[in-house]
């Protein structure tokens, strides 16, 4: 008579824990394809001509690196046409967002104050 009820116990026991063992992630977790047709979209891409070089997400995917890198960087080229690379950290919100914004990393003949470049990539629920 014991058994059974050492064994529900058990059971109980064992679902509470699996149960509380599952991490919490970022939105981006198993979506990386849909966050870089979103980033294809983006300022450093579209406007700039960047491409990404490197998209990195922290353990709980609540953080994206993002690294931009030009054509012009290439072997070869005299440092006159070179841009350097451009990253940003792309924090998750509750709202399935991830957001960011980083500072021009070359100048703009004709702006004295280039402002900060956002970068906004939005999932729809799942």
């Amino acid at each position: 008579m014991k058994a059974p009820i050492v064994a529900t116990l058990l059971v109980t026991v064992l679902t509470m824990l699996a149960g509380c063992a599952s991490p919490q992630r970022g939105t981006a977790y198993a979506r990386e394809r849909e966050l870089r047709r979103q980033l294809a979209e983006s300022i450093p891409m579209k406007d700039y001509g960047y491409t990404i070089k490197e998209l990195r997400f922290t353990p709980d995917y609540k953080k994206a690196l993002v690294v931009f890198t030009h054509p012009n960087n290439q072997e070869g080229l005299d440092n006159s046409r070179r841009r350097p690379d451009w990253e940003f950290v792309l924090t998750a919100d509750e709202f399935g967002r991830y957001r960011g914004s980083a500072m021009q990393p070359f100048y703009t003949p004709g702006t004295a104050n280039t402002p900060p470049i956002y970068l906004t990539v939005t999932f729809p629920p799942k």
